[in-house]
């Protein structure tokens, strides 16, 4: 309803608008005494010069705003407006050369030279804006492209003034001397005017109330106007042909506010949208970011104090009321209950709640009674649907949902640990899965409280134990954990060697690495590494035996696998496994063959490789998040946070050592037009292979980073600019040289590349943001220089 308003009163205006000029050539014909002059032949020639000029200028002017808002608004309409108007601007700049009174162009002027000049921009103008009614805005003709069309205008509007100027005589004439304007100049107005009136029409027909569509409908009302001038005047010096200029004016100007519209402000408004979406997304992405932090730092600090915690408590309530605390803390929860079996019940040992539940509860009436019989995580997203299996506890709490985890003991399910919300459909299989590391934490618990309870272990192997789970705590690097786990137990078994390695597990299989070695030969560390690393092999490696025909090897119940390797090495391996994972292996050797750690040891082993392989675990999560926030996903290259970390700490060295300090923007060309063409899927391969290439092409030295979109940035340490500027232009070329297959498809592409060089002694207040800045303007530079090249900043 709105839009019909909005048009029927644009069509008003433009009644309006039409009646007053129309209505002002009624008033000079009807008071032709009062209103009618006839001009001095001086005074009009500047008149009409200056008139000529404006036009002149605003035609160049429409051409050049579409000309360069192109890039972002790719409308072919306003593309042939443009084109369009540059003609009509040179027609209009003969016209006014060949103007009688004015200097000679090139033949002799007259007042015919100047009326044919004159009708021909008049027809040009009125039967283009027609035209343009019906082009697409998005046109994928291939005739719509910038300079094919500038070519065609230029060609076609030089031939047009050449043909009149020469061939004058020949063509039918449009003034004659001493009888005013022929018939055939009145027919071509008449024609034009036509053109006008319907173009107005298809204009109106689209959108008549769009601010840009309703200037060209007011700017070929005025030339419908202008043209009804021209057709009423007797003189070339009177009203009416001053009239028409004013009108023909009035016309041009219009066109150039509808074109300001379309290729400058729109596309503005447009980046200012963008702009402030850009900046609501930081916004959101710093408090996601700040949020993640937070979990995790409260995370760590649970995993920490409950590492501890096992580490240094031996009764068995303190240590599940501490699983149960953390993981309250984690999940934010306050209703966290931990029940073990006993007489086929299930007797709470441990809770967080407002309600205290029952001691004992029937496994065949209760949720947790579902998770122990089932062995596997629950989630209920409705406790209410399940009236029967709600205990007085949770009913009075109001609780609504929640989650549970089975806690199994030498792989039997020995209890439950379960966690309510009260709102409805407030976890996810996810929760239950992170859950699962808390009970395997309370199954460590029971494990480690009920062996303390029937072994009386040697001060030496406690000191060890809380020493390496100490250690677990407060170490970050898998590595570095199993380097320190490793040596420690090869001095305290005063072992011949010890090799420690870790698994990783990929598509093809597990690959193990090994960390640490002392006593073992090279071969013997690549021969165990091939053998750990056999994808193919189940656990606990069934065909291990065949490494030899003098291999012997026994599976004990001990978790500790012994076996002899050539007869001449006896092996102790001590797999590390959380969550039913191998995280790594240890393994000591002794050179006799009948020695081994004695079967006295296996708690002090079995405890060890529990935590450090909760500690491989934990630091692999660390290791994760950590590179998570500071790659980028898709190159693997560091992301602009690290990118700026590192480019800081580069210029303190500058300015500490005295050394220069170059870095290099770079910027695929075009890189819009692959994602318009191949798709978005095609531009992320060359984005991601551009991450591959950059890291083959500079020095290892260097520092590689996505800066943002399609844009790359290198830090080249200790680097002057000729150096940097060599090795820009050598990349350059490489990717020039170079072919980026997607598919089926080979897509080539270039890139432009900045580069500027920070040294101690330029004067700069902010170096980062100056570094950044330089090399970014000089990215600019070699943008606009034609692409596909290098280009220097160079300070003053």
């Amino acid at each position: 309803m709105s839009s019909l308003i909005n048009s029927i009163k644009a069509n008003l205006q433009l009644v309006a608008l039409t009646s007053v000029l129309i209505g002002i050539l009624g008033i000079v014909s009807w008071l032709p005494k009062v209103f009618y002059i006839v001009y001095d032949n001086e005074l009009y020639l500047i008149i009409h010069s200056i008139s000529e000029i404006i036009c002149i200028a605003i035609g160049i002017s429409v051409f050049i705003v579409v000309w360069y808002g192109w890039p972002q608004t790719k409308n072919s309409r306003d593309l042939l407006i443009a084109m369009i108007f540059l003609a009509v601007g040179l027609l209009d700049l003969a016209h006014l050369l060949s103007y009688k009174g004015m200097p000679d162009f090139i033949t002799v002027n007259s007042e015919n030279k100047a009326s044919l000049f004159w009708i021909i921009s008049k027809m040009l103008a009125g039967a283009g804006l027609l035209a343009a009614a019906y082009i697409p805005r998005h046109s994928k003709n291939p005739v719509f492209h910038r300079l094919y069309l500038l070519t065609v205008t230029i060609s076609m509007t030089t031939a047009c003034i050449v043909l009149v100027v020469l061939f004058e005589h020949s063509l039918i004439p449009m003034y004659i001397p001493e009888q005013g304007q022929t018939w055939a100049k009145l027919a071509l107005e008449y024609t034009t005017m036509l053109l006008n009136i319907l173009a107005i029409y298809m204009y109106g027909h689209r959108n008549p109330s769009q601010q840009a569509v309703f200037l060209l409908r007011v700017s070929l009302v005025c030339s419908l106007a202008s043209g009804m001038a021209f057709t009423l005047y007797d003189n070339v010096y009177d009203s009416f042909n001053f009239l028409g200029h004013v009108y023909k004016i009035m016309g041009y100007y219009c066109v150039l506010r509808s074109l300001l519209q379309t290729s400058i402000v729109r596309p503005y408004m447009r980046i200012a949208r963008l702009n402030r979406s850009l900046r609501s997304m930081v916004a959101k992405n710093m408090t996601l970011y700040k949020e993640t932090k937070d979990s995790e730092r409260i995370l760590q600090q649970a995993f920490i104090q409950l590492g501890a915690t096992l580490a240094s408590k031996h009764d068995l309530e303190g240590m599940l009321q501490q699983v149960v605390s953390a993981t309250g803390t984690v999940f934010q929860c306050d209703h966290v209950y931990l029940a073990l079996a006993e007489n086929k019940t299930l007797k709470i040992m441990a809770y967080i709640s407002s309600f205290k539940p029952p001691e004992k509860i029937s496994p065949e009436r209760s949720f947790m009674g579902k998770v122990f019989t089932e062995k596997k995580p629950l989630v209920v997203d409705y406790i209410s649907d399940y009236p029967e299996w709600i205990i007085e506890a949770v009913s009075l709490a109001g609780l609504k949902s929640m989650v549970g985890a089975p806690i199994r003991h030498n792989g039997n399910v020995i209890g439950v640990l379960e966690i309510f919300s009260r709102k409805e459909k407030d976890f996810s299989q996810h929760d239950a899965q992170f859950l699962s590391v808390f009970s395997h934490h309370a199954g460590e618990a029971i494990k480690n409280a009920r062996a303390y309870a029937t072994t009386v272990e040697s001060f030496a192997e406690l000191s060890l134990l809380y020493d390496i789970v100490k250690e677990l705590a407060i170490q970050k690097s898998p590595a570095t954990i199993l380097t320190r786990v490793t040596d420690k137990l090869y001095n305290l078994f005063a072992a011949n060697g010890a090799v420690a390695f870790i698994m990783h597990y990929r598509d093809d299989g597990i690959h193990t690495e090994p960390v640490f070695a002392t006593g073992f030969e090279q071969r013997e560390i690549d021969h165990l590494q091939h053998v750990f690393s056999d994808g193919k092999m189940t656990w606990p490696w069934s065909g291990l035996s065949s490494m030899d025909d003098g291999t012997a090897y026994e599976e004990t119940q001990r978790g500790l696998i012994t076996m002899s390797v050539l007869l001449s090495r006896r092996l102790n391996i001590l797999p590390l496994l959380a969550s039913g994972k191998l995280q790594g292996l240890i393994v000591l050797g002794w050179n006799d063959p009948m020695q081994e750690i004695p079967p006295s040891k296996d708690l002090v082993l079995s405890t060890i490789a529990s935590q450090t392989a909760i500690g491989l675990e934990r630091a692999y999560l660390y290791d994760h998040f950590q590179a998570m926030a500071l790659t980028d996903p898709l190159t693997r290259l560091a992301n602009r946070r690290q990118f700026e970390v590192v480019l800081e700490r580069e210029i303190n060295r500058t300015l500490s050592y005295h050394r220069p300090l170059s870095l290099i923007m770079l910027d695929i060309d075009f890189f819009k037009k692959v994602n318009d063409t191949w798709g978005h899927l095609a531009g992320d391969t060359i984005l991601q292979r551009m991450g591959t290439v950059i890291k083959e092409g500079f020095r290892p030295t260097d520092m590689l980073a996505r800066y943002g979109g399609e844009e790359f940035a290198v830090v080249l340490p200790e680097t002057c600019l000729e150096e940097a500027m060599r090795l820009a232009e050598s990349f350059r070329t490489d990717i020039e040289s170079a072919s980026f297959e997607v598919g089926d498809t080979i897509i080539n592409i270039t890139i432009s590349l900045g580069v500027a060089t920070f040294e101690s002694c330029s004067n700069w207040a902010e170096p980062k943001t100056e570094l950044i800045d330089a090399a970014d303007q000089a990215l600019y530079c070699a943008k606009q220089q034609g692409r596909n090249r290098v280009e220097c900043h160079k300070q003053s």
